[in-house]
């Protein structure tokens, strides 16, 4: 008489790559993923205060207050708009600390919903490739 088997065994690997692995993922990276940001009045003032060049800071003022969806594209267009390449690379960093996140309300309902809908494609398939519960019996 055993008392866990390989078929518990390989059920449970499959719950936890399957549900609980996604479930943290998503529950960790989702909101990061989804974040709008902006550069404000009081991060140019950080900067000026962190010794970064007026060369740098000058141009990012057009930028001040404008939501950018994700931070790569706000950090994209900062890169755009310094005509020093060098200088870019050097205060990067001392940038990107600066940039405000702009809270997303009801963060949860997108969270809950993407994973309702990942639940829902997971039963669909096993529908497909496990017809009548045969899952590695």
């Amino acid at each position: 008489m055993n008392i866990i088997t390989w078929g518990d065994i390989r059920r449970g690997t499959l719950a936890i790559v399957f549900v609980i692995l996604p479930t943290v993922l998503l529950g960790t990276y989702i909101g990061p993923a989804l974040q709008s940001y902006q550069i404000t009045g009081a991060g140019l003032w950080e900067l000026k205060r962190a010794d970064v060049t007026d060369e740098v800071i000058e141009p990012l003022h057009v930028l001040r207050l404008k939501p950018f969806f994700l931070k790569f594209r706000l950090m994209n267009e900062v890169e755009s708009r310094i005509d020093n390449p060098e200088l870019f690379k050097k205060y990067k960093k001392k940038i990107e600390l600066q940039l405000q996140t702009i809270p997303i309300p009801a963060m949860e309902y997108i969270f809950l919903s993407t994973l309702a809908l990942y639940y829902f494609v997971l039963w669909y398939l096993k529908r497909i490739w496990f017809p009548r519960w045969k899952i590695l019996k």
